[in-house]
């Protein structure tokens, strides 16, 4: 069976290697981009390594990727984010965040009864009982329930935190989605973790995978223009090829590229459900400093204007040179009302914030500053997993491509949707591959 695969980001690549794994198969991976792991792309800077997207890993003993590493033999090391360092600011104020039942102890962002309060309910959602599950959303759980403001508040920026939205778009992320979400970070003992060396560590070892064997290769710069149907075969054109014959087709790219790649053949009306999806973006404000100015703690969330950072650094050695520090700033955007006058305005107010986070947290750090990058409307997702949205399955009925990629139905959250979607498209397509073998 010969395999196109469209995208060479995490879901591609993580179907890819499992597909190349089979005798029975071979195939291309089509990448647009210079480089393979789309918006996971790594890459350095005066001895600072950047991440377009974050290598934090919620859940990591519970994650998708512990799959991967026992099924596809990856060797990585990752390396726990220190609980016990990781602080809230409320009203100029630091308190432990409330990762565990004994930060939720020393916290001051509740009261002692709340305490008492969050601890069932975490207990709840450990074990499938609470009512969250059973809501149309976060918000309308919030508004049913009796918990205190300061309860709700947590629930919202706990849901910020993970799924890197605005207060707002928390609220309309799915309770079962969120149940199911903290039912496995819960249970984690590893809530919170970075993978030393960057996503880098992953996609390489998945590009080696797919490259061991001779009967796959990974095309970039090379997006595929145009596919049709010939006699049961899909052929592809791309920018410097034509004519390409294969079996199957798995999709690994955002759905609005596909809407795009599709919408002058037969299967363009199928999209029309998601075509309206929208993207989830933060800005992004990282900073590479050329000695350690502070490290008072390895991560400070901002409950008040909704942005944090992270030392990555403190947990990641890798990430920066010898006696060096890397600083990434995150700050969730709600801007889609706005005007573009107003969205410019909102986004120089947010690094205004930032850096006024930095200077509190970090001074001096202006002067020590080696490396500055910033994104003020970075892609997160492609997909923003709120309810006014629909994830695209792994099949669509009538349409004879596979899917994947962070906006296809999938585990997780984020980066761990784009690795278990790729992962449950390959084991389809292989089981399929066996059966007609037989």
């Amino acid at each position: 069976m010969k395999i196109a695969i469209i995208g060479g980001g995490l879901a591609g690549l993580t179907a890819a290697a499992y597909l190349s794994n089979s005798p029975d198969t071979e195939g291309t991976v089509f990448e647009r981009s210079p480089q393979i792991g789309g918006r996971a792309f790594t890459y350095e800077k005066s001895g600072f390594t950047l991440n377009f997207g974050a290598h934090a890993v919620y859940g990591i003993d519970r994650h998708t990727l512990h799959n991967m590493e026992n099924e596809l033999g990856l060797q990585f090391q990752s390396k726990q984010v220190d609980k016990r360092k990781v602080v809230y600011a409320k009203h100029e104020a630091l308190t432990p965040a409330p990762l565990d039942f004994v930060n939720i102890m020393k916290t001051d962002v509740l009261s002692k009864r709340e305490k008492v309060r969050f601890i069932t309910e975490i207990a709840a959602v450990i074990g499938h009982l609470h009512q969250l599950k059973n809501h149309r959303t976060l918000g309308e759980y919030l508004d049913h329930t009796n918990a205190s403001q300061d309860v709700k508040e947590l629930w919202e920026h706990l849901v910020c935190s993970n799924f890197f939205i605005s207060p707002e778009d928390a609220r309309q992320v799915s309770g079962e989605v969120i149940a199911d979400y903290y039912h496995n970070l819960f249970l984690s003992g590893r809530p919170v973790s970075y993978i030393l060396g960057s996503w880098s560590s992953i996609t390489n070892q998945l590009r080696g995978k797919v490259e061991a064997n001779e009967k796959w290769n990974i095309a970039l710069k090379e997006p595929v223009e145009s596919i049709r149907m010939e006699n049961g075969k899909y052929i592809l054109n791309t920018k410097s090829r034509e004519a390409l014959e294969f079996d199957r087709v798995v999709m690994a790219m955002p759905v609005q590229q596909i809407a795009k790649l599709l919408e002058t053949t037969s299967w363009n009306q199928a999209f029309e459900p998601y075509k309206n999806n929208t993207p989830n973006e933060v800005l992004v404000y990282d900073i590479g400093l050329s000695t350690v100015v502070s490290r008072p703690f390895h991560y400070i969330s901002d409950m008040d204007n909704k942005l944090f950072i992270s030392d990555v650094s403190a947990t990641d050695h890798t990430v920066a040179p010898s006696g060096g520090q890397l600083l990434q700033g995150i700050a969730y955007l709600n801007d889609d009302s706005l005007s573009e006058e107003e969205k410019k305005q909102y986004l120089d107010n947010k690094v205004q914030q930032m850096e006024k986070l930095f200077d509190t947290y970090y001074p001096g750090w202006r002067e020590v500053t080696e490396v500055k990058r910033m994104s003020k409307k970075a892609m997160v997702s492609s997909v923003k997993n709120i309810v006014t949205n629909r994830m695209l399955p792994l099949q669509l009925p009538d349409v004879p491509f596979f899917f994947c990629g962070d906006g296809c139905e999938g585990k997780g959250e984020l980066a761990e949707r784009a690795f278990s979607s790729g992962r449950s498209v390959a084991k389809l397509l292989l089981s399929r591959t066996e059966s007609l073998a037989h």
